[in-house]
């Protein structure tokens, strides 16, 4: 089986990442790679299922088929997160971009592993960092108890009183996530993050960091920036936006808008459509009033082939009238078979979905991973 390591290695060859200054790779071999690759893994992945299916009698045979079934779904894994904002090999968390190393290394060496993974791209790698808020913080950590490993992170210290993050920012010495009485070797010049031994009163453990030798062998996580939103765009959440009313564009019909979404031009690898819902790393709510904003009204990318049919998402998922997010009763479906965000008139003025509009509305339009 191809190893995690190997297939990065490879993709990266494929992609001009490698220390060579001058290779020139044609997008289409990426994007052909990539695919090569993914449909590789899914069947060697669908074939250690069925072994493992036929071959339940045995105990020991099912114990390496699962382990082996295990590495190709982590595999397949690290090529579908490439949907979100972060390129191979980072996974998106919060709105940062990391890498958790499956090797072990001393401080200084993972350091140099991580700025090693920028592949001459513009955007720095370094070891991970905390203080970017409770939330992003929050995020990382719970990462780090999700997968409970100890990890470096990017603090260190000169004298064993002042640490700073790789980044030159002094480290937050009243920050709630350290661990109890840390730092407290004075010998102990860098920062693990780590899962606490003890679990608070609702038997949950959580991530916290504390100090260690920089010449111990730990894993390691590496941060870099997520890619920035194109010209007129604008990031909410996880992902990036083109919204018609602040631009002071006029209102147009739904088809009008989707050809105006698909036309914009974004960064290579990705493409624009109209924006839509039910992601799993979206918070619909606060998203459907931020791409609504004061104009009360937005096309969104749902739509159905005739009036009071279930509703689709333009990628293919599915939006039933049964839905809580409608402005309207279930049995009474409106009047368009294209949708788009209202605002009700409850006391609430919450924004939901609609299709009660023939005429022109403002919309929104979201880039998406080709």
């Amino acid at each position: 089986m191809v190893g995690l390591f190997l297939t990065i290695l490879l993709v990266s060859e494929i992609c001009g990442f490698s220390i060579e200054p001058h290779q020139d790779v044609s997008e289409i071999a990426v994007e052909h790679a990539l695919i090569v690759k993914t449909d590789q893994l899914a069947k060697e992945y669908l074939q250690v299922n069925s072994d493992i299916n036929i071959q339940n009698f045995s105990f020991a045979g099912t114990d390496q088929l699962t382990t082996e079934k295990n590495q190709v779904n982590k595999e397949l894994n690290i090529f579908h997160k490439a949907s979100s904002m972060c390129e191979l090999p980072f996974e998106q968390v919060g709105n940062q971009c990391y890498y958790f190393s499956d090797s072990q290394r001393s401080f200084d060496d993972a350091l140099a592993y991580c700025k090693s993974l920028a592949f001459g791209h513009p955007r720095e790698v370094t070891l991970a960092m905390l203080d970017y808020g409770w939330e992003e913080d929050q995020a990382l950590l719970d990462a780090v108890m999700d997968k409970n490993i100890t990890f470096w992170v990017g603090g260190t210290t000169e004298d064993g009183d002042h640490w700073t993050w790789v980044d030159n920012r002094e480290v937050d010495m009243q920050a709630t996530y350290w661990w109890r009485d840390e730092p407290n070797e004075v010998n102990n010049k860098c920062l693990v993050a780590h899962v606490c031994e003890e679990t608070d009163y609702q038997n949950r453990k959580w991530g916290q960091i504390y100090d260690s030798n920089c010449g111990n062998y730990s894993n390691f996580i590496c941060q870099t920036g997520n890619i920035n939103c194109p010209d007129s765009f604008q990031r909410i959440g996880n992902h990036c936006y083109f919204l018609s009313a602040s631009v002071g564009l006029p209102t147009v019909k739904w088809h009008e808008a989707r050809d105006y979404c698909q036309s914009l031009s974004v960064h290579k690898g990705y493409h624009a459509d109209l924006a839509v819902l039910g992601l799993p790393d979206q918070d619909d709510y606060p998203l459907m009033d931020h791409l609504v904003g004061e104009h009360f009204s937005s096309w969104i990318g749902a739509t159905a082939d005739n009036v009071c049919d279930d509703y689709e998402w333009i990628d293919g998922r599915s939006l039933p009238l049964s839905s809580i997010d409608w402005c309207f009763e279930e049995e009474d479906c409106g009047v368009t078979n294209n949708v788009f965000l209202d605002r009700d008139n409850l006391p609430h003025n919450r924004t939901c979905l609609s299709t009660y509009h023939r005429g022109g509305a403002y919309f929104a339009c979201q880039m998406f991973k080709d």
